[in-house]
């Protein structure tokens, strides 16, 4: 009976492990990655076999943005003038439920950390979304 019991337990958990398909935005490098919807834990391993972990958060009602945004400005002082250009692609993923989730990876042997920001059906489970890690890369993620 133990050993059924078990059994069931471990089919249970192994049927809760995803996997997630994280691709750097630049290079096209596809990383290995899952998620594990009985402790919300999310794993990535980056191509040098570094192993990323942390927990997720589904969160409702909330607005992320990854990237940066600049605007233009001109100032005038007496009869010069000076303009200031600057601009940058902003990334967003916009929450309007609790069909959202946010998680920071992190890295035990080194500072390396990965931010993933999600958007993801209740129905069926499938999403997707973006993460970047804190030495600029940017990936496109999709389960």
């Amino acid at each position: 009976m133990k050993i059924l019991i078990s059994i069931l337990v471990l089919l249970f958990l192994s049927g809760c492990v995803h996997k997630m398909q994280v691709v750097n935005f630049e290079t096209g490098t596809v990383l290995d990655a899952e998620y594990n919807k009985a402790n919300r834990m999310v794993t990535v391993v980056m191509p040098n076999g570094e192993v990323l972990t942390g927990q997720y958060s589904p969160v409702s009602n909330a607005s992320f943005s990854i990237g940066n945004t600049f605007g233009s400005t001109t100032a005038y002082s007496g009869i010069s003038n000076a303009t200031a250009y600057g601009s940058s692609t902003s990334y967003a993923v916009t929450s309007g439920g609790a069909s959202n989730a946010y998680a920071l990876l992190r890295s035990n042997t080194s500072k390396l950390m990965m931010e993933v920001i999600v958007q993801y059906s209740e129905w069926n489970g499938h999403g997707f979304g973006e993460a970047r890690t804190n030495d600029e890369q940017r990936f496109k993620v999709q389960f």
